[in-house]
């Protein structure tokens, strides 16, 4: 691992998070000879999605905090703590601020993306927070502990979250989200709808199809200016999205899209002998085929196999993004995957859509209930390409298992003729299957049953 005195790895992985992580240990996996590298800026990764959890102490901070020394070691897998600040492809090596540099046959980078703030009067004022790392979740608990009111701006899954987890803290809280309704860029109205019922049930205001205007406050945030009215807070969170980091690859030369680092169906950038995976890539939607992103950790680690599988002399393509993704209110889970009819729609694809409710388990069973689906399918070809649950159980199984049926390319008459398992206790009697029920309702639509 020298190369004239300086380390010299197979494979160099920059950035320990989803992505890179399991790039490094699927690698190390297919050829325990390989010699494996990691540079990252933290001692412990994290738990991207469990963060918000800490702020109502659902779990401690610790709990989010990953010690993987001990896997990293058992993997072979050598970490440097300290920041990648440029890429010679033509020497390979990478430099690393302060330390020197790193050798590489293969680089991988992984540096994922960065939470975006709005270009508005006051953004940056003392009492607002953007949610991505350890800080900033300290830094939040702590403006929580001395705050009564709370404005979140973003709609979305990452504000839905930390709107719950603020308002089980005691806080009042409100929601601000540009589109019609929270949840839009994912679900369907039906499913938006639902998760919109348990916010105000909760006592959450929304204000939907309204956006952040300026920040108003003196020395720290005193409210934010909405639709011409002011939204008295004592502290705000930016939850509007994430802005991929390109910087230290378009540096060194890859082109980069207007979402991200473009990529193969190889994760091979442009570079040679550099790959790129997780938040920071371009690649392209599976059923569209259209330019897309997908800031998922389930992406970033699908990717960083295929990466790794590459790699080490094997052949793996990623077939594009589908997205399927969930999360969590109070008593309800919400899940989207593939297209909801909104987007499908102004893609151009004439779509059917197929809904269905039913119990979590037959209703005379403790713990029984509500459950609901939509499918969407595409008009002509009555193949599935978007999906959406809701229910306090079994939502994440469905997504999953739909976007599997996506990814295959199955049809409406494949879901409805699909064969299914059932127990009282775990399940609704067979013929309220919503699976099967959701496809039926959609073969009828099309005039085929």
């Amino acid at each position: 691992m020298s190369d004239g005195g300086a380390l010299h790895y197979d494979l160099l992985v920059i950035g320990g998070g989803p992505g890179g992580m399991s790039c490094a240990r699927f690698a190390r996996g297919r050829n325990s000879e390989l010699s494996v590298g990691m540079i990252r800026k933290q001692e412990r990764s994290l738990v991207p999605c469990s963060q918000p959890y800490a702020i109502d102490q659902t779990i401690c901070v610790e709990d989010f905090l990953k010690s993987d020394q001990a896997m990293l070691t058992d993997a072979s897998i050598d970490l440097h703590i300290g920041e990648a600040t440029a890429i010679d492809t033509g020497a390979r090596r990478v430099s690393i601020e302060g330390t020197g540099e790193i050798g590489y046959n293969d680089l991988v980078v992984a540096p994922g993306a960065d939470p975006v703030v709005p270009p508005v009067e006051g953004a940056d004022l003392p009492g607002t927070f953007v949610v991505k790392d350890a800080p900033d979740i300290r830094a939040i608990m702590e403006a929580t502990a001395k705050a009564n009111t709370a404005v979140v701006v973003g709609g979305g899954y990452i504000g839905l979250e930390m709107a719950v987890v603020l308002r089980n803290a005691g806080l009042e809280v409100h929601v601000v989200e540009m589109l019609p309704m929270c949840l839009g860029t994912v679900c369907s109205e039906p499913i938006a709808r639902r998760a919109a019922e348990e916010l105000r049930a909760h006592n959450v205001h929304v204000h939907a199809g309204e956006a952040a205007e300026a920040v108003v406050g003196a020395e720290r945030v005193e409210g934010v200016q909405v639709a011409g009215r002011t939204i008295e807070a004592e502290m705000l969170i930016w939850a509007v999205g994430v802005r991929a980091n390109t910087q230290l690859l378009e540096d060194a030369g890859a082109t980069v899209g207007t979402m991200g680092v473009i990529v193969d169906d190889r994760m091979r950038t442009d570079l040679p002998h550099v790959y790129a995976v997780g938040d920071c890539i371009q690649h392209r939607n599976f059923i569209t085929g259209a330019p897309d992103r997908g800031p998922l950790a389930t992406n970033a680690v699908i990717q960083g196999k295929c990466a790794a599988i590459n790699i080490t002399g094997g052949f793996r393509t990623f077939p594009g993004f589908i997205n399927p993704s969930l999360t969590r209110l109070w008593r309800n889970s919400y899940g989207a995957t593939g297209l909801n009819v909104e987007r499908a729609e102004d893609m151009g694809i004439r779509t059917i859509m197929g809904e269905a409710e039913a119990h979590t388990r037959e209703k005379v069973f403790p713990g029984a209930g509500p459950i609901g689906l939509v499918e969407v399918f595409d008009a002509r070809t009555h193949r599935l390409i978007g999906a959406e649950c809701y229910g306090h159980e079994g939502v994440a199984e469905r997504i999953d298992m739909l976007t599997l049926a996506i990814q295959h390319g199955l049809t409406m008459e494949d879901l409805a003729t699909m064969h299914f398992s059932g127990h009282p206790p775990q399940t609704d009697v067979p013929s309220r299957m919503i699976t099967v029920n959701a496809a039926q309702q959609a073969m009828k639509k099309a005039g085929v049953l």
